[in-house]
């Protein structure tokens, strides 16, 4: 009889723990869901060196045209991007990431106001790509008219506003980008390479400022999952350490080190449910002998 109420208060004493840890397991995952997004802060700023900030704490200083700054990983919720020269403010926008969004925060030339930058959020879709495959996505960041995209002189993209980005999914590979307009087919953006590798979301970004000549700014993020070996960026990142610390919330120690909570609790549990019923066995057997 003792054995048997020693017995079932471990079992209570497991279950308890057993709880806990699925409690704690399920919080971690909650708060991982609930948690916060990622954004790159794409300058595609021609003839400007942009200082960055994000809710107001600077994270890159003097960044040119083309360059990707980033990963910034920050809470859900809303946002202020803006970028200066000098002291003076070139465009300032509000953004809003939802929790485990990818988003690149492009500024740009608008077509429509080609002395005003601008700044548009471009969501980066990470779903999974089958094998070989790579997701391109064409941004038309020119201050000009509408363009035809044309890929190994194929036109891929038809009509493309300045602002607007369109994906299509591409093997692997080398390719020939060109821009021309859609109406009068003056060529806005002469070929250009295009290098991407499989398992990636490419972004390639046509830049022009007003009289100049334009350029291919190109930001690389590996897909989670994606059915290939050749998982890394090939973006430029640039920030400034410690003013941007504020943006990164928890620590990466913090982090690894919760979910091995759930485990040790888990681990506790087995261990005292067999210490107990190694106590208890002898017990029972003594008493069957005994009748």
């Amino acid at each position: 009889m003792t054995g048997s109420r020693r017995f079932r208060s471990s079992a209570s004493v497991f279950a308890l723990v057993l709880g806990g840890a699925l409690a704690v397991s399920t919080g971690v995952t909650a708060a991982s869901a609930a948690g916060g997004g990622t954004l790159y802060v794409l300058q595609g700023l021609q003839t400007v060196a942009a200082d960055v900030a994000v809710d107001g704490a600077k994270v890159a200083t003097a960044a040119a045209a083309t360059t990707v700054v980033g990963p910034l990983h920050v809470a859900a919720g809303r946002h202020v991007i803006a970028l200066s020269n000098g002291g003076q403010q070139l465009v300032k926008a509000s953004v809003e990431i939802a929790p485990g969004a990818s988003v690149d925060v492009l500024s740009y030339w608008a077509a429509e106001t080609p002395k005003m930058p601008r700044i548009t959020v471009l969501r980066n879709d990470l779903t999974p790509v089958s094998s070989g495959k790579t997701r391109l996505v064409v941004t038309h960041g020119i201050a000009g008219p509408p363009a035809d995209i044309r890929v190994n002189g194929k036109i891929l993209f038809h009509s493309v506003a300045n602002g607007e980005s369109l994906s299509v999914l591409v093997p692997a590979g080398t390719y020939s980008v060109t821009a021309v307009a859609t109406l009068n087919g003056q060529t806005l953006l002469p070929p250009s390479s295009l290098t991407v590798k499989a398992g990636t979301l490419t972004r390639a970004v046509a830049i022009g400022a007003p009289g100049m000549a334009p350029g291919v700014l190109v930001h690389a993020l590996p897909i989670p999952g994606a059915m290939s070996g050749d998982r890394m960026p090939s973006s430029v990142h640039t920030g400034t350490g410690g003013q941007a610390a504020a943006l990164f919330g928890t620590s990466a120690t913090g982090l690894a080190a919760l979910p091995w909570l759930p485990f040790a609790l888990l681990s506790a549990a087995f261990l005292l449910l067999a210490a107990s019923l190694a106590v208890s066995a002898p017990r029972r057997v003594a008493s069957r002998h005994a009748r």
